[in-house]
């Protein structure tokens, strides 16, 4: 029989362990769960709050005996002690209220001047402008860091999709200055939460969000499960840090695990890279992902009660239980070192990817929203050499030749990580390629051509032409997707019998670290600083804490 509980009959008077009231303190704990406010620990790393899974109707959190503390309130709050096994679900749910703009301009902050002209001039247009801000401002290592963002949107729209096909019939007024879609969370999710003690039965209520905390270093467990689409799915992984479940846009339950940067990479990178790769390898790595970190923040899920996801999304992390030796050490050789543009003022945003190819891409042509940044130059994978025949660009005159002759590349004479994603052919049949393109309608395809390329040779733009229409697809990683999650997009197409033989180099979008070229290189004996030098130039390295 569940026993209910008043919250102030089963408070025990615990000391905080000389914590603070910050973000998780109960003085405003959902407004706090949903700003991009970096908190630091006391030992001055910052803590993140990832997600380990949405879309859950049952979540179950165990510690070891005696070591774990339910926190209705966060910090600061009230502290049951009375189960190592809490089962939670939720209640009187309702969804998050999320309204969509089509960026038509995005800068930084500082250009809040050039914003203002830029909505008076969309209003002209006859459209109904709206000006937001993203991104985070934070002070570390006596400084601070202005990651903020300006955006104008026209809208609104009810759903992204309607959004971004509106971006098309705005750029016919104006060109348009990094698109992209904007979510504007306009009511978070409400609904209660209610925790029941395993061996107790005691039960805990309340509103919004309910705070799992370990005792020491003790890790909790949680297991979950729920529906995503039409597949059920469950999780089971144990975590450092803390643990809040709280209620998702969707109205269903979210878990996040509140960690310190150093564990969170912990977890992170042997998911992001093979664990035996060379210890300079791992070093930029970390670097690399703790970068990554930092630059996503305030980026990504906008209108989350969390900062990032755990999927490719952001970065992939497991928990732990991951861990290895090489991959932890390799974090710890590198505390606190954060890659900044040249000049040492601006954060860099060091992105990566498996497998170049043999040539990195320019960051605005993966992603168009992006400014063009000096440290995600496109270039050769390769020491320079003036008799490279691909030192000025893979182009579509010469990107067969690169494919099917691939010129001397770090990604492609590494150990790890090169065979069938450096060089791939994929086929698609008649049959296949008709399934995958369905949706637009085209009849039979006839030809597939890509129309513009990036410095990498990878494609940004394609027309699909069958028998009853044609149709152009825009943005690398559609294109990839469009076509059966092909490697990435850095291909040539030939049409046989009705299908498609695609014969391509590289894994993934191409910008940044070539993570199987930093193996390379550090075969070849360089340093991680020399590493990220090569997939990073004019970028300084400087310790933050």
């Amino acid at each position: 029989m569940i026993r209910w509980l008043l919250l102030a009959s089963l408070v025990v008077a615990i000391p905080s362990h000389g914590l603070a009231a910050d973000e998780f303190s109960g003085a405003d704990k959902l407004r706090a769960i949903y700003t991009a406010e970096f908190r630091f620990t006391k030992d001055g790393l910052p803590v993140v709050p990832v997600a380990i899974a949405e879309g859950l109707s049952s979540v179950t959190i165990t510690a070891a005996a005696g070591s774990l503390r339910l926190l209705p309130e966060g910090d600061g709050g009230a502290e049951i002690r009375a189960d190592d096994t809490w089962q939670i679900r939720a209640s009187a749910t309702t969804a998050a209220v999320l309204r969509y703009w089509a960026v038509v301009w995005r800068g930084p902050v500082a250009q809040g001047q050039e914003a203002d002209v830029q909505m008076v001039q969309w209003k002209a247009r006859g459209e109904n402008p709206r000006r937001f801000e993203q991104g985070t401002l934070f002070g570390v290592g006596g400084e601070v860091l202005d990651r903020r963002e300006a955006i104008v949107g026209a809208g609104p729209f009810t759903s992204p999709e309607e959004a971004e096909r509106s971006l098309e019939r705005l750029s016919t007024k104006s060109p348009l200055i990094h698109p992209g879609v904007f979510n504007e969370l306009v009511d978070r999710p409400h609904g209660y939460l209610e925790a029941v003690g395993g061996k107790s039965g005691f039960k805990v209520r309340n509103e919004g969000v309910l705070w799992f905390v370990p005792v020491g270093d003790a890790l909790l467990r949680v297991e979950a499960s729920g529906e995503r689409g039409k597949e059920n799915f469950k999780v089971a992984a144990s975590y450092a840090g803390r643990v809040y479940v709280t209620i998702d846009r969707l109205g269903t339950m979210a878990v996040v695990n509140a960690v310190p940067e150093n564990k969170l990479l912990a977890g992170l990178i042997p998911a992001e890279i093979f664990p035996s790769a060379p210890e300079e390898a791992l070093k930029a790595q970390a670097v690399a992902a703790r970068g990554e970190l930092l630059s996503k923040i305030g980026t990504r899920h906008i209108g989350d009660p969390f900062r990032l996801c755990s999927q490719t999304h952001c970065q992939v992390y497991s928990g732990t239980g991951h861990e290895t030796p090489r991959t932890t050490a390799a974090v710890e050789a590198t505390r606190g070192e954060v890659l900044f543009e040249k000049g040492g003022a601006e954060l860099a945003d060091p992105v990566y990817s498996a497998n170049c190819g043999g040539h990195t891409e320019n960051n605005e042509n993966a992603w168009p929203e992006m400014a063009a940044l000096p440290s995600l130059r496109g270039h050769r994978d390769a020491a320079p050499d003036k008799s490279d025949a691909f030192a000025g660009g893979v182009t579509s005159e010469n990107v067969a030749a690169f494919i099917a002759h691939p010129p001397a590349a770090y990604c492609g004479q590494s150990k790890l990580g090169a065979g069938d994603r450096f060089r791939w052919t994929v086929t698609r049949t008649k049959d296949e390629l008709g399934k995958l393109l369905n949706k637009y309608r085209l009849g039979p395809i006839q030809s597939i051509e890509v129309l513009e390329r990036g410095v990498s040779g990878r494609a940004r733009s394609v027309r699909v032409s069958g028998v009853t229409r044609s149709e152009t697809i825009h943005g690398e990683l559609r294109i990839r997707q469009t076509f059966g999650n092909l490697r990435s997009s850095l291909f040539v197409v030939e049409m046989q019998a009705g299908g498609a033989i695609f014969r391509g180099a590289g894994f993934g979008h191409g910008v940044g670290m070539c993570q199987t070229g930093a193996i390379g290189m550090a075969e070849t004996g360089k340093s991680y600083r020399e590493i990220l030098r090569h997939y990073y130039p004019g970028t300084v390295l400087r310790k933050l804490w």
